[in-house]
C-alpha cells in the first residue's frame, strides 16, 4: 500500500501543483536549474502550493541508493548497500506580516519512520528576526554537490531553541543561539542549555565567509555520547567556518568542523573529531552540474582519513533532478572498523539519487 501511496504522491509533484504553484521569476528559474546545496536550501526547493495568501504548501520527494565496497587490511573485502525514500513536506503559514510559522514533515517510505524535522516560529521587527521551536541551530553550512552529504557533518544540530539575528545589511549577517541540548553533565542539577554564535561577512558579491561557535559538540546529530547515555565529565566546544565563492559557472566551497577539546568519554585515538572539505562545482548548462569533492577527517570513527571522487546532477525536467557520484577514500590504521572487528583499509562508494519536487 505504501508504494502506491509513494507513486500517487510523486505523480502529483511532476505533474504540477493541485491547487496553484506561485509564479516564478526568470532569476528563480535560473536558481531552481541548480540542485540544492544545504539543508536550507533543501528545505525550500519542494515545488509550492498555494492553499491561500497566508497558507503555503511544500512538497520533495527523493529516492536515493549508496553502495560502499571495502577493502580491508587482511585483502579481504566487504560492502554495504543502503536504499531510502524520504518525502518531505512542508507547511508555511503568515499570520501577520511580522511572523511566520514553518513546519517540516519527513516520511521514509524505505524504513517507515517519520519525523517532525523543524517547528519555526519567525517574528522579524527591522534588522532583527527570533526564530523559537524545534530548530537547526546556525552551526555550519554543510555545502554538498553530491548525493551523500561530507563527513563534516557530524557537527549538524538540532534541538528546542531560539536563534537571535541581526541583519543591518545584505552583507553582513550576526546570529547568536540558545538552545536546549541532550547531553548534560554528569551531576546532580546540571544544565542542559547550551549556546553559540555564527557570523556571515560577504565583502564581495561573488564571495562569502562565515565562523561559528558550539558550545557543547555532544549534542549533535551524531551522538557521541550515545554509549554513555548522553552525559559527560566536561563539554566540548566545536568551531566551524567556510567559505563560498562563485562566479559566472563556476563555484568553490570549503568548509571545516573542528573540535575544540577532547570527549573524555571515548577512545583516545577518537575522541576529538574534526573535518574539512572543498568542493567545485562547474555549470556549464543551465539544466547541468558537474561538482569535483576533496574531504578529510581526523579522530572520527569510521570515517576515511581522505575521500575524494566526482557527481553530476542534471535537472531532466521542470520537476525532476538526477544525481550521480562516484567516491573513493583512504582509511587512517586504528581508526575504522567494520562491524566484524577487521581495519578498513579504501573505500570505493557509488551513489545514486532521483529527486522530485
Amino acid at each position: 500500500m505504501k508504494y502506491w501511496f509513494l507513486a500517487i504522491l510523486a505523480t502529483l509533484l511532476a505533474v504540477g501543483p493541485v491547487f496553484g504553484q506561485e509564479e516564478t521569476s526568470t532569476e528563480e528559474e535560473k536558481d531552481q536549474a541548480r540542485s540544492y546545496r544545504t539543508r536550507e536550501e533543501r528545505r525550500s526547493a519542494g515545488l509550492k502550493y498555494k492553499i491561500t495568501d497566508r497558507i503555503t504548501l511544500t512538497g520533495l520527494f527523493e529516492s536515493e541508493y549508496i553502495y560502499e565496497g571495502f577493502r580491508l587490511n587482511d585483502e579481504s573485502s566487504a560492502h554495504e548497500d543502503e536504499f531510502s525514500a524520504p518525502i518531505q513536506l512542508g507547511l508555511e503559514m503568515v499570520p501577520a506580516p511580522w511572523a511566520k510559522v514553518e513546519l517540516v514533515y519527513e516520511y521514509d517510505i524505505a524504513s517507515n519512520e517519520h519525523i517532525l524535522d523543524e517547528g519555526v516560529l519567525i517574528m522579524e521587527a527591522g534588522d532583527f528576526d527570533m526564530e523559537l521551536g524545534k530548530l537547526y541551530v546556525p552551526f555550519g553550512e554543510y555545502f554538498s554537490h553530491f548525493v551523500t552529504g561530507p563527513i563534516l557533518e557530524f557537527g549538524e544540530t538540532r534541538d528546542a531553541g531560539i536563534v537571535l539575528s541581526y541583519t543591518p545589511d545584505d552583507r553582513l549577517d550576526l546570529s547568536t543561539f540558545v538552545y536546549k541540548g541532550r547531553a548534560v553533565q554528569d551531576e546532580p542539577g546540571s544544565s542542559s542549555l547550551d549556546w553559540g554564535f555564527s557570523s556571515e561577512y560577504s565583502p564581495f558579491d561573488f564571495a562569502t565567509l562565515a565562523i561559528s561557535y558550539l558550545s557543547d559538540l555532544a549534542d549533535s546529530q551524531e551522538r557521541f555520547l550515545d554509549d554513555s547515555h548522553h552525559r559527560y565529565e566536561n563539554r566540548v566546544a566545536a568551531l566551524s567556518g567556510y567559505a563560498l565563492i562563485g562566479y559566472g559557472q563556476f563555484e568553490v566551497t570549503a568548509e571545516f568542523v573542528h573540535a575544540l577539546s577532547s570527549f573524555e568519554e571515548l577512545d583516545s585515538e577518537q575522541n576529538k573529531p574534526r573535518a574539512w572539505n572543498i568542493e567545485f562545482a562547474y555549470y556549464p548548462k543551465n539544466d547541468l552540474e558537474l561538482a569535483l569533492r576533496y574531504e578529510g577527517s581526523k579522530e572520527f570513527e569510521n570515517a576515511p582519513h581522505f575521500k575524494g571522487g566526482v557527481g553530476a546532477t542534471w535537472h531532466a525536467t521542470k520537476n525532476i533532478y538526477l544525481s550521480l557520484e562516484y567516491l573513493q577514500g583512504k582509511f587512517h590504521r586504528g581508526l575504522s572498523e567494520d562491524s566484524e572487528e577487521p581495519e578498513l583499509r579504501t573505500l570505493h562508494q557509488f551513489g545514486a539519487r532521483i529527486s522530485i519536487l
